[in-house]
């Protein structure tokens, strides 16, 4: 058997294997990353607007980490960005200036930049955002709830915006006093926490029995009136009624009658189709019952006072308007109650 051309084709199979070989073990060679041109991201940033969703943002000299910080930027500060920069525009940083003239350089990958439109409600997301998170610090939730009450003082919104930006403002003044009394602060210990309160002391209660402080839910009731047929009214309606501090009334029947009419029933009275309406009216028909289930156990011993009954009174005229439905679960416990407290 001649062996020859086996050899042949072996050699030249293991040429093919070593060629092919070769080839996968080859380094990939990696394109470049397409980087923006200067013109096009001059272009975009004129036509954006920056939220700083951060605490504490670092305004740099120049368009670098290590070059001078000139300040630190609050939450929500207003920036815009600077047409005048001497620097060409970089991927990396965006030239600002602040209201006061300041002008810098910050991160882009820190800040969201918007188009105009979504400024607004890009701001309030990143506000709630902080404030609903339990690694937000109560100095921090200061600092973005006075943001947002200083950005709804600006004059810049009206009309629907300007009543949601309100009513987020006491929002994150509600969480943020909660936080507060949650941790026991006491800001006669702490100047700035008694300068924060001061900054808000007309939209705030204090309760001597708890030592607490609370929103004063006619915060919210006072933007009703002003502007009442909004499309973020309802919103602002709910967060009044959440407003109203929890009492210990005990068998105090005038006590328990008042939270419910200035709270979930002054709500369903001004929103009769509004997003809070069904489960309102359960907590009030569930509370009601409780009250009525035994006639002879309701609280109105003689002489019964003037507040009790007028108290009854107002509520009976508040049901006579709202929805047939919420009207038909709420008046009969109402009745019961006119008939044993009215004899």
């Amino acid at each position: 058997m001649n062996s020859r051309p086996l050899l042949k084709m072996i050699r030249r199979g293991l040429v093919f294997s070593l060629f092919f070989s070769s080839l996968l073990a080859a380094p990939t060679i990696q394109e470049k990353t397409k980087q923006t041109k200067p013109s096009e991201i001059y272009k975009r940033d004129s036509n954006t607007q920056i939220v700083i969703p951060v605490i504490g943002l670092n305004l740099h000299l120049f368009a670098d980490q290590k070059s001078d910080v000139l300040r630190k930027l609050k939450f929500g500060e207003s920036v815009t960005f600077d047409r005048d920069s001497l620097e060409s525009p970089k991927e990396d940083w965006i030239p600002v200036k602040l209201e006061d003239g300041l002008s810098g350089f910050i991160k882009r990958s820190v800040v969201r930049s918007v188009p105009p439109k979504q400024y607004l409600s890009t701001l309030l997301f990143e506000a709630e955002r902080m404030i609903l998170s339990k690694n937000i610090d109560f100095v921090a939730k200061q600092e973005i709830t006075d943001s947002i009450f200083q950005v709804s003082g600006s004059g810049k919104y009206t009309g629907d915006d300007f009543i949601f930006l309100r009513a987020k403002a006491g929002f994150f003044l509600k969480k943020t006093v909660d936080l507060m009394n949650e941790k026991s602060i006491k800001p006669d210990n702490d100047p700035s926490t008694l300068e924060f309160l001061k900054r808000h002391q007309t939209k705030l209660l204090y309760d001597y029995s708890s030592g607490k402080y609370y929103v004063d839910s006619n915060y919210f009731w006072k933007l009703l009136e002003s502007y009442p047929k909004t499309k973020h009214s309802d919103y602002a309606g709910y967060l009044a009624s959440e407003s109203i501090p929890l009492v210990d009334c005990g068998t105090d029947l005038k006590c328990r009658l008042e939270e419910m009419r200035k709270g979930k029933l002054r709500y369903i009275y001004l929103f009769p189709t509004g997003n809070y309406v069904n489960l309102y009216t359960k907590d009030l028909v569930a509370n009601l019952y409780s009250m009525t289930k035994d006639p002879d156990s309701i609280p109105c011993f003689l002489p019964v006072s003037e507040g009790i009954k007028s108290e009854i009174n107002q509520m009976i005229r508040y049901t006579s308007e709202i929805g047939p439905r919420e009207k038909k679960q709420i008046l009969p416990h109402l009745q019961i109650l006119k008939k044993e407290c009215f004899r």
